[in-house]
């Protein structure tokens, strides 16, 4: 087996460990060379070590697992027999190296390491063989079955336990991983390929420096139908993993997709959504939840459990004052119809409970069911404990953010009613620590990497720096003029009126004010995507949204925090979108209000413009 790992370094304890294998294989390796005698090197040797470095060429990775297995050790346990241990110590040394340099990531410790350890496992299988059958190299091997048994069995062992142990400690050392947990990992694949290799060696030779030729064309075919087999069975493996990382790549991204859509309709920040999610999954493992697809479903339900909104009305979700009550009623709609929106998605994990029941409460007096306790799903209950936090200490178009100390105050006036008592503990405790974690994830370099990198599965991006070509104008000058002058009557906002592709799936720059212009640079927006395609999709506009829910990361080295996105109607088909982006001060209402103004009065210069009627657009009954 050969070990190929790609990170770490070479702290103290590694250092030593492989000072002391080199140590021990350089005396191992002196001492084979020093016995060996020139009628040992004969064809038989000879062929051998060279099939012994050609099959490995041919080793074949273990789906899963960091190691990999061949049919060398057949001819290094056939050379054992026959050689006794200086020719198949000298042979796996030379392959050693030669796979050291084979490797793209070179490294001198790792190259001696492969050089050393399996010179010690071969001397020492082969003095354990020699040892239990009480013979020597070349005689006569025991007729007893359970003599030639034993002997292999023992040959095996030593070279399994001495060739995967010294490897898995040397990647535990290099790592700072459990050495028995990695050798776990493959240590049942490599047993059973030692032995059928010793077993292979222990029928091919005959007696004497001799190979039972007989039973080697016997066995060769065996060992080729093996090899393809198990070559198949690992592709198809490998397949299916490829496959999975796919289904769970586009689980992924259809998950950030659902939550920017309710960013946008919230008109909160993803940071909020995020967070909730973060601290949701801290608390789960702090609460030793420790199930694959309960945390799964626990960091879907986090992200999606105001999906349900997208079914609220705009004047009741984001309504600058207290709700009535039947405002209220309208709100606690969202859970059910979230669950009704997530069923259709077949989600491979439990999902839907969590995103229902989020507002159920401890005592049995929250909605839609009235769960008491314990009835409550896990997921749910931690995330109504998070989510209340996090949404009393972010603002809200009614009211100014509290402290960290006065949400905490309110969770605890609530334990045992609202929540769980054994959650809210646990999450008070956790709260400095996940501030912390906050800070970092803040910051512009880190925040949004998964916004970011939601969005780059869908937004086609080409150039978007300073000296990025400007946008090609796809609008008349007039109208170009017309956007330039309006926006000055607007200190430090930035427009660009993006226009629907032919195909209508794709929203593409027309014209930009110049400092935005080296921004959008050749930026394609899906439509339906970000604040802008959401937009176009939708007929709806949107004030004050977070620009790098639109744009990605690619604003934030301009200052554009904000964004506020009107449609743009031509002759009652839909253009394109109008998108103004401000530094974090944002707009005024008045401010926003003219925008849309702005939008009409373009709407209504393009529809003069003789050369954009041909153009197709996206009608109303496509909608």
């Amino acid at each position: 087996m050969t070990i190929d790992r790609r990170s770490g370094r070479s702290p103290l304890p590694l250092t030593a460990f492989i000072v002391a294998v080199v140590g021990c294989g350089a005396a191992v390796i002196a001492d084979s060379a020093w016995r060996l005698y020139p009628g040992s090197l004969n064809a038989y040797a000879i062929g051998l070590a060279a099939l012994t470095v050609a099959s490995g060429r041919f080793a074949i990775k273990i789906p899963g697992r960091p190691a990999t297995v061949s049919v060398s050790e057949v001819f290094v346990f056939t050379s054992i027999l026959l050689f006794g241990p200086a020719v198949p110590v000298l042979t796996v040394a030379i392959d050693g190296l030669w796979i050291s340099i084979s490797q793209r990531d070179r490294r001198l410790y790792r190259a001696v390491f492969n050089v050393a350890e399996p010179a010690i496992s071969t001397w020492t299988a082969a003095h354990v063989f020699f040892a239990v059958t009480q013979t020597t190299a070349g005689s006569m091997l025991p007729t007893g079955l359970a003599s030639v048994l034993v002997a292999t069995v023992a040959m095996a062992a030593t070279f399994f336990v001495l060739n995967s142990g010294l490897s898995a400690v040397a990647v535990s050392l290099e790592n700072g991983s459990s050495a028995f947990q990695f050798w776990r990992g493959h240590a049942w694949y490599l047993a059973v390929n030692y032995y059928a290799a010793a077993s292979l060696a222990a029928l091919a030779v005959n007696s004497g420096a001799r190979i039972n030729f007989g039973v080697a064309t016997l066995a060769l075919p065996l060992l080729l139908l093996s090899y393809v087999a198990y070559q198949e069975a690992a592709a198809r493996v490998d397949e299916t993993k490829r496959h999975l990382r796919d289904v769970e790549h586009l689980y992924r991204a259809s998950v950030e997709m659902l939550a920017i859509a309710v960013d946008a309709k919230d008109q909160v920040t993803h940071g909020h959504i995020r967070r909730v999610q973060r601290h949701t999954l801290a608390v789960a493992a702090a609460l030793g939840v420790s199930d694959r697809r309960e945390m799964k479903a626990i960091e879907a339900g986090a992200l999606l459990h105001d999906i349900g909104k997208l079914a609220t009305p705009d004047y009741v979700l984001n309504k600058p004052s207290g709700l009535t009550n039947a405002e209220f009623e309208t709100m606690k709609k969202h859970v059910s119809m979230g669950a009704r929106i997530l069923t259709a998605v077949d989600f491979p994990y439990p999902v839907v409970p969590i995103v229902r029941h989020h507002h159920e409460r401890w005592d049995g007096r929250g909605y839609p069911d009235g769960l008491v306790g314990a009835e409550i799903p896990l997921g749910a209950r931690i995330l109504a404990v998070v989510d209340c936090l996090d949404a009393l200490t972010s603002d809200r178009p009614y009211r100014v953010k509290l402290t960290d100390d006065q949400a905490i105050a309110v969770l605890r006036s609530r334990r045992g009613t609202y929540y769980e008592p054994a959650i809210v503990d646990t999450f008070i405790d956790l709260i400095p620590a996940l501030r912390q974690d906050d800070h970092t994830a803040d910051d512009p370099a880190v925040a949004q990497a998964s916004v970011v990198a939601g969005l780059a599965r869908t937004t086609r991006v080409g150039s978007a720096d300073p000296e990025s070509p400007p946008t090609t104008p796809s609008v008349p000058p007039p109208v170009q003029a017309f956007i330039q002058q309006r926006m000055r009557s607007f200190p430090l906002a930035e427009a660009c009126l993006f226009r629907l592709s032919g195909s209508n799936d794709m929203l593409v720059p027309a014209f930009a004010t110049p400092r935005l212009n080296r921004v959008v640079g050749q930026v394609e927006l899906p439509v339906g995507s970000g604040v802008s395609g959401w937009v176009a999709a939708n007929r709806s506009a949107i004030r004050d949204a977070q620009a790098i829910l639109d744009l990605g990361n690619i604003v934030g080295a301009f200052g554009f925090e904000r964004c506020t996105v009107v449609p743009v109607f031509r002759c009652a088909e839909l253009f394109g979108v109008l998108s103004v982006y401000t530094p974090e001060t944002g707009l005024t209402g008045d401010m926003t209000d003219a925008i849309g103004l702005l939008a009409q009065e373009v709407g209504v210069l393009l529809a003069h413009d003789s050369s954009l009627r041909a153009k197709p657009r996206l009608s109303a009954a496509a909608s």
